[in-house]
């Protein structure tokens, strides 16, 4: 009886022996090596000018400081009129230039300008801080800053069944002109850049604008008829009141509206 007792006491103690060590080892933390933890890159806020002319360089643009973008505003008193069709055929385009009175300012930071220049530059926000940067043109930039209103008439033949002979196109027609754009935080820190792009509107609205209309010219793009035919048009130019082109285009043959 008493080695009966001494074998279940052994049997006991080696079970719970090994209870013991199954749980113990259950209970062991996977080995994982250490990562430090890591920080996140401070974002550089400060950049040099060559630092942002090497960037916009890449695009093969050139950029520099200035103290206006604008170089010259213009009072038209008189336009210049060409037209041709596009090459597609779907319309026929009115190009325009300006003749007139242009205040001049230089094109480099630190350039003379004409007297009423840099007036004229505040009134139309054209003004430039240590951290804008504009892209350079090969050609003197000018805003015609006088507003102008355009009217087309067709004088010969009925362009589709809305506009009859004798009536008003400007519906039918889209402005093509330039206007700027500055883009505010320009990829690097606080710098600014500016440039100008072609923007559209149609002529009824742009004839509401009290804005300086930048670039050599506006372009007024009449969509064709619906029906080939030869037609004459009466193109009206006016501001503050005065006319300043009034002119005919004669025996202007267009084809077919393409839709």
């Amino acid at each position: 009886m008493k080695k009966l007792l001494i074998l279940l006491s052994l049997s006991a103690l080696v079970f719970g022996c090994d209870k013991h060590n199954d749980d113990y080892k259950n209970n062991i933390p996977e080995w994982h090596p250490y990562v430090p933890e890591e920080k996140p890159e401070e974002e550089k806020t400060e950049y040099t000018l060559e630092e942002v002319k090497k960037y916009l360089d890449i695009y093969g643009m050139k950029h520099q400081l200035v103290d206006r973008y604008i170089q010259g505003y213009t009072t038209a008193s008189s336009l210049n009129v060409s037209h041709t069709l596009a090459k597609d055929g779907s319309e026929h385009y009115f190009y325009i230039t300006f003749n007139g009175n242009t205040i001049c300012g230089g094109q480099y930071k630190g350039d003379p300008c004409d007297p009423g220049f840099n007036e004229l530059a505040d009134k139309f926000g054209d003004t430039y801080g240590p951290h804008d940067v504009v892209k350079m043109e090969d050609y003197f930039i000018r805003a015609t800053i006088n507003n102008i209103k355009y009217y087309l008439y067709v004088t010969q033949g009925d362009y589709d069944d809305s506009h009859k002979e004798g009536s008003l196109l400007n519906d039918l027609i889209e402005s093509n002109y330039q206007k700027l754009f500055r883009y505010e935080h320009l990829y690097m820190g606080d710098w600014t850049r500016t440039l100008f792009n072609y923007w559209h509107l149609p002529l009824q609205e742009f004839n509401k604008l009290e804005e300086p209309v930048i670039g050599k010219y506006v372009s007024l793009d009449l969509k064709c008829p619906p029906k080939a035919g030869t037609y004459s048009f009466h193109l009206v130019a006016e501001s503050e009141g005065k006319i300043i082109c009034d002119q005919t285009f004669e025996n202007v043959e267009l084809p077919a509206r393409k839709e």
